[in-house]
């Protein structure tokens, strides 16, 4: 659908609710108006049935009176009869109701009704006692008409009712204008409320609607504010922390990126040293007789730094593999038998520069996975013994905290600056940014470190001071 054509939501709902508010007000409207005329209607019908069967027993009665008269004297029945009729007519005509009274044979006897209402009057009402009514339109008016027969005397009569319902059908149509007109402004209003009411309410979605778009746009610091404890509110909180949340992870990225292209650097860097030697000293050898000591030299340069890259891709692999989502097989170990292993793997090294490792414990056991537990333990060992002074000591303390056991390296080295406390973990990360190709150290090992320990579910962090030596802590929950 083209975007100009489309409905905003909140202009949707208004219309919505109006629509259905008005379709609804109205039916219901109409509906009483209805009923309520019809209840109007119909208690005038039972009123003038009332009023018609009052005269028609009130001249059976006025005729039982004169009975032996009326037998005697038809003629003076009829004079009887009409006399009666006329005087009640004359009091229902002063009322807007009229009578008429017709003999068996159809003479009329007496009539106030009006001679066009009689016209549209066509009633024939039985002469087994009901009546029958109806409601008539003459001209501008509106009558409504009773007729029925009565017995007096052994003889019928036909007696006729006309009540002017005009006034009534114009109050009704009055008060239908009335309610048309209040309802109409009522309606209006209503439109007019809805209006501004669903507008402002909804108002702040069209302001998270412009956010988002500032968002996708990179605009990654862009918030709402809406101080409203609705829903709306809720869900303008909900997306605060969502774009913070975005934020968070573009900063994450960002880093890992920055991380990425510092680490393929930093790798570059590495390798390019050992094999420009090996490619040195490989053409050094081609091209040129050397003497026996210099070829062993040479061939001793070449054998150096192979073994450097190849240290440099086992630790590549180890670290990728842990990173890479390895699952680890932990068991329960002895922290004896794996102090004992540790003096094993790191006895020749200390002794290359007469140091020693001290151990001590008062976990009994942890569940570790062992092999990459000891790599971590015995790279820690190798960068304090290459941080420490021929003959230093060195120690490795193991304790609880809380639900962890906390695995304690000391050295007495020279330390390492506090600002590079949070970078020592980095792949080829080192304090001598002087890579001159004789260190021996590559930057892998405290990464590699941090992967397993984190793989363990626990965590690594480090404290010096520079001439006092260094703390590496390794936190396992237990």
């Amino acid at each position: 659908m083209n975007k100009h054509c489309k409905i905003r939501l909140w202009m949707r709902i208004f219309l919505t609710t109006y629509i259905l508010v008005t379709f609804v007000t109205l039916f219901f409207s109409c509906h009483i108006l209805s009923v309520s005329g019809d209840h109007s209607i119909q208690r005038e019908f039972a009123s003038s049935l009332d009023r018609h069967n009052m005269l028609r027993n009130a001249l059976k009665m006025y005729a039982g009176s004169l009975t032996e008269k009326l037998g005697q004297d038809p003629v003076l029945a009829h004079e009887i009869l009409t006399s009666a009729v006329q005087n009640y007519g004359r009091y229902y005509t002063e009322n807007k109701s009229f009578l008429a009274i017709t003999g068996q044979s159809g003479e009329k006897l007496y009539s106030s009704i009006r001679e066009e209402d009689e016209t549209a009057m066509e009633l024939s009402p039985s002469k087994d006692g009901r009546r029958s009514y109806v409601i008539r339109s003459v001209g501008q008016r509106t009558v409504l008409f009773v007729s029925g027969w009565m017995g007096i005397n052994q003889q019928f009569f036909r007696l006729d009712y006309a009540q002017d319902i005009t006034d009534l059908i114009q109050d009704q149509k009055s008060l239908a204008t009335q309610v048309s007109l209040w309802l109409s402004g009522g309606i209006v209003l209503l439109g007019v409320g809805l209006y501004f009411i669903i507008k402002h309410a909804l108002n702040p979605i069209g302001e998270l609607s412009l956010q988002a778009r500032a968002i996708a746009k990179g605009m990654y610091g862009r918030r709402v504010t809406v101080g409203r404890n609705d829903e709306v509110g809720q869900l303008a909180d909900d997306f605060n922390q969502m774009a913070e949340a975005i934020q968070a992870n573009i900063v994450l990225l960002q880093r890992a990126a920055k991380e990425r292209e510092t680490f393929i650097a930093s790798l570059a860097h590495e390798l390019k040293t050992p094999l420009t030697s090996i490619m040195g000293y490989s053409s050094l050898i081609q091209n040129y007789d050397l003497e026996e000591k210099d070829f062993k030299q040479a061939l001793s340069f070449i054998h150096s730094e192979s073994k450097r890259l190849d240290n440099i891709s086992q630790k590549l692999l180890d670290l990728f593999r842990i990173s890479d989502g390895r699952v680890i097989n932990k068991e329960k170990v002895g922290i004896s038998s794996m102090f004992e292993q540790l003096k094993s793997i790191t006895k020749f090294s200390l002794s290359m520069k007469g140091q020693s490792l001290e151990m001590e414990s008062s976990v009994s056991s942890v569940a570790v996975d062992r092999e990459l537990f000891l790599l971590l333990l015995s790279n820690l060992i190798e960068n304090a013994s290459r941080a420490s002074e021929n003959g230093e000591n060195i120690k490795l303390t193991v304790h609880t905290d809380g639900p962890s056991a906390v695995f304690c390296l000391e050295d007495h080295g020279p330390g390492i600056p506090e600002e590079h406390l949070d970078n020592v973990f980095q792949p080829f990360f080192m304090l001598d940014s002087a890579r001159d190709g004789k260190k021996k150290n590559h930057g892998l090992g405290l990464s590699l470190c941090k992967a397993i320990a984190e793989a363990h579910g626990g965590s690594i962090y480090m404290k010096s001071k520079l001439g006092e030596g260094t703390k590496v802590f390794t936190c396992i929950p237990i």
